[in-house]
């Protein structure tokens, strides 16, 4: 496990981003941790998670003209990691969000802040089925952009057809999806640090049903 990895996790860990317990997901299904990026809810937490973001779309050497961050969490993530690029790398990057129903008045149609033009960087928190970032990928090929690569903070690595989520979008719209951390990671550092032995079984047993 790169530090990188190891960091993030710890910054998850000390905010309870991710927690560990018995949680019922939205799919209904009974799971022994939870991950929620919304607790970053106010300036310091929330520019500590995206400089995260940004330290991987460096080190990654991400090609992208505009951030687009999926509604709702994705537009204060885009807003966020635009902002961060800038300060920290230089790097003057526009964003763009879209609204669940377009507008009729004021600033029309379905799209927030810039109109989508060119290689689109799509941001999230959370990958599960894969629903939100196909959405995503579908509504900007439709709107004058080609999705170059997705970055999430969490790859659940469950299922999305057949195979893994993020597996199955990059085989099909041929875009590479990276995740700051994934199940696998958060396994491995519990396994190192020791403490946490005594979750691990719980752990496993959700693994061996839900993981693809």
């Amino acid at each position: 496990m790169n530090s990188l990895k190891k960091q993030f996790i710890e910054f998850t860990l000390n905010h309870e981003i991710l927690r560990f317990g018995s949680f019922t997901l939205k799919s209904g299904r009974q799971s022994p941790y939870f991950f929620n990026t919304g607790l970053c809810n106010d300036g310091l937490l929330l520019s500590s998670l995206t400089k995260f973001y940004c330290n991987s779309i460096i080190s990654n050497k991400i090609n992208f003209d505009f951030i687009f961050g999926p509604a709702y969490k994705g537009i204060t993530l885009a807003s966020s990691i635009s902002n961060n690029l800038f300060l920290s790398n230089n790097l003057n990057k526009p964003y763009s969000s879209n609204r669940k129903e377009a507008k009729d008045h004021g600033e029309t149609g379905i799209f927030l802040g810039f109109q989508p033009n060119g290689l689109a960087l799509i941001v999230d928190d959370v990958i599960s089925s894969g629903k939100s970032i196909i959405d995503s990928i579908e509504l900007l090929e439709k709107n004058n952009a080609k999705p170059s690569s997705v970055l999430v903070c969490f790859d659940r690595m469950e299922l999305g057809l057949k195979d893994r989520a993020s597996i199955e979008i990059e085989d099909k719209y041929k875009i590479p999806v990276h995740s700051l951390i994934d199940l696998d990671d958060i396994v491995a550092y519990m396994k190192l640090d020791g403490s946490m032995d005594n979750l691990l079984n719980s752990m496993y047993d959700y693994m061996s049903k839900y993981k693809a």
